[in-house]
C-alpha cells in the first residue's frame, strides 16, 4: 500500500506515529517491532537487498537482545526505548516506500565533512557553517521523521511538533540533558541521526548495550549508504546544495567517508583531551540515566574511555600518514572560539569556496545569541571533572602528549 505524501496532513502524521507514545511493558524483539510498525503504517517493505534489509534485521536483533540483557532499563526507560525503536521502524518503512515512488535523486557532491574527538567544538562549527544559506546540514526532525521530506509536507511545523513530542516523551527535554547536549526539533545534528533507520551507533549512546556495538560496527557502510540516501531525498526538496556533515566516528573512518563522498572536503577539530574526556563520560552517564537507574561507576568508566579515544587518535594519525594525498584542514578549538567567523572564512579559503557577504552576516548574527563556546545563552550549567571518572591530568598527558605536541594543540587550563 503506497502513501500519497503530497497530501499528507498533520493528522495523518500524528496518526501513523501515535503508537510510539503508548506504554510498553513487553519484551523487545525485532519481529515484534517490525509488526507494530507495519500495522501503524500499512506498509511492509523494509528495503530488501537494495537497502540492506538483512543487515538492518541483524543489527535490530542484536540491539533488542542487548536491551533485554544488559541495559538495565527502568519501566519508564522501557517505554521510552520502545518509543525510539518503534519510531525508527516506522520511519524506515515510510522512507523505503517514498524512495520507490521517487524519480532520480540528486547527487551529493563535495560535502564539507567535519570530525574530531567528541566535545572538541565540532557541533558549534557545524552550526556556524549551517548559517550559510548555500549549506545543508542534518537536522533532528529530518532524521527522526524523514518522510515526507522538507518541502513535500505542506506544514513543516507538523514535523517539528511531532519531533519535539517524541524528544519530550523520551526524556530529552530535561535541564540536565540539555545542559550537556541541547535538543531541538530543527537543530543541527550528528550525521548518526540520519543513520538511525539503518539501526546505527546512536543507540549505544542512549543505552548500555555493549554486545550490540560490534554487530553495529560491522555494518557501518550500510548505515552510511542509508544516510546518503536520506540526504538525497532532502536535497531534492531544499534550496541549499552543499552539505556540512559532522560525526566524531569519522575520525577513524576517513576511508569510508571518501568511499561514499570521493570529493569530500574534510576538516578535523583539535582540542586538549583533558577538557573533552570527562565531558564525553559525563554525556554517556547523563544520556543513559534517562532510561536506566544503573550506570557504570565513574572510576571504571573513565580509563577505558580514555584508551578508546587515544586508540582512535592513533588510528586517525596512521591513516593520514598513509594517505598524504588527501587534503585535510586542521581546526584548533582555541582559534575557533576566538574568531569563529574568521575560522569559517579560512576553511572556505582552504577549499577554494566563496565566502559570501551573506554567509558572513548570517554567521555574525547567529553568534550574537551564543556564548564563547557556541552554546545558547542559559543559566543551566553542567559540572564534571577528570577525577569524577577515575582519571588524572598525568593519565591524559601520557595517552595524548604526543598528539598534542604533533599538532601544536594548546594545553588548556586544567
Amino acid at each position: 500500500m503506497a502513501t500519497s505524501y503530497d497530501d499528507d496532513s498533520r493528522a495523518d502524521l500524528e496518526r501513523v506515529y501515535a503508537p510510539v507514545f503508548e506504554e510498553f511493558t513487553g519484551a523487545f524483539t525485532p519481529d515484534g517491532l517490525i509488526a507494530e510498525a507495519r500495522t501503524a503504517t500499512g506498509l511492509s517493505d523494509l528495503g530488501g537487498n537494495e537497502m540492506h534489509e538483512a543487515g538492518f534485521r541483524k543489527r535490530l536483533g542484536a540491539l533488542c537482545e542487548s536491551l533485554e540483557t544488559e541495559a538495565n532499563l527502568t519501566p519508564l526507560g522501557r517505554t521510552r526505548a520502545h518509543c525510539r525503536l518503534l519510531a525508527m521502524n516506522i520511519s524506515r518503512l515510510r522512507t523505503v516506500d517514498y524512495v520507490k515512488q521517487s524519480g532520480e535523486l540528486p547527487k551529493i557532491t563535495a560535502p564539507l565533512v567535519g570530525t574530531g574527538m567528541p566535545r572538541s567544538g565540532t557541533s558549534f562549527f557545524q552550526a556556524l557553517l549551517a548559517q550559510d544559506p548555500d549549506n545543508l546540514v542534518p537536522r533532528t526532525g529530518h532524521g527522526m521523521v524523514p518522510i515526507p521530506p522538507p518541502g513535500v509536507l505542506g506544514e513543516e511545523q507538523a514535523r517539528l511538533d511531532l519531533t519535539w513530542k517524541m524528544l519530550t516523551f523520551q526524556g530529552f527535554d530535561s535541564d540536565e540533558v540539555n545542559a550537556i547536549h541541547p535538543f531541538a526539533p530543527d537543530a543541527e545534528d550528528e550525521d548518526v541521526l540520519f543513520q538511525e533507520a539503518a539501526c546505527c551507533a546512536l543507540f549505544s549512546g542512549f543505552y548500555n548495550v555493549p554486545s550490540y556495538i560490534p554487530v553495529q560496527q560491522q555494518g557501518y557502510d550500510e548505515q552510511m549508504a542509508w544516510q546518503k540516501q536520506l540526504m538525497q531525498l532532502i536535497q531534492a526538496n531544499s534550496l541549499g546544495s552543499r552539505w556540512v556533515l559532522k560525526a566524531p566516528e569519522y575520525v577513524t573512518r576517513l576511508g569510508s567517508v571518501l568511499d561514499h563522498y570521493p570529493d569530500a572536503m574534510i576538516f578535523v577539530n583539535h582540542r586538549d583531551p583533558a577538557r573533552t574526556i570527562a565531558s564525553i563520560a559525563s554525556l554517556y552517564v547523563t544520556f543513559q540515566s534517562v532510561n536506566s537507574d544503573f550506570s557504570v561507576p565513574g572510576e571504571y568508566l573513565g580509563p577505558p574511555l580514555l584508551e578508546g579515544q587515544a586508540a582512535s587518535i592513533r588510528a586517525s594519525l596512521a591513516w593520514r600518514e598513509a594517505h598524504p594525498e588527501v587534503k585535510i584542514v586542521d581546526v584548533h578549538y582555541k582559534h575557533l572560539v576566538a574568531d569563529p567567523v574568521g575560522t569559517a572564512a579560512a576553511l572556505y579559503g582552504e577549499f577554494g569556496l566563496e565566502f559570501t557577504d551573506t554567509a558572513c552576516e548570517a554567521m555574525t548574527k547567529w553568534l550574537g545569541a551564543r556564548n564563547r563556546h557556541g552554546q545558547a545563552q542559559s543559566g543551566v550549567r553542567h559540572s564534571y571533572s577528570l577525577a569524577d571518572f577515575g582519571l588524572s591530568e598525568d593519565m591524559v598527558e601520557e595517552a595524548f602528549g604526543g598528539y598534542l605536541d604533533r599538532y601544536g594543540i594548546e594545553r588548556e587550563r586544567r
